[in-house]
């Protein structure tokens, strides 16, 4: 929340700062997606054998998904295939988010299938 109010609420404030409060909103976001992962890591450890490896591969699914969209969407918006629109474009916090969601369902659904 920090780094997106920063980047789009108060980007000439945020300029104006020095270097190193820019860099720690900057890294700060990463901190706390190693928090989750270890508590992802935590959670799932405590389930048993089956509910482990479903949680596992849908979890593999949704970073793996999410990763290649935004991937192969910067990509093609540096080649100019699809722009991007101002600032919100897919790379966002919301849209991966909403991106990890549907893979996670989605892997969700499949490795339940799967091991039915």
């Amino acid at each position: 929340m920090i780094s997106g109010a920063s980047d789009i609420l108060l980007p000439h404030v945020v300029s104006q700062w020095s270097w190193p409060i820019r860099a720690l909103i900057a890294v700060i976001p990463f901190v706390a997606i190693l928090l989750w992962v270890r508590s992802l890591k935590h959670w799932i450890g405590g389930m048993d054998e089956l509910h482990r490896r479903i949680m596992a591969a849908a979890t593999l699914i949704s970073m793996g998904g999410t990763f290649f969209v935004v991937m192969l969407w910067h990509r093609l918006n540096m080649a100019g295939v699809l722009p991007a629109g101002g600032n919100w474009d897919i790379a966002t916090v919301g849209h991966s988010f909403l991106l990890m969601t549907f893979f996670y369902f989605l892997g969700f659904h499949l490795s339940d299938r799967h091991f039915q």
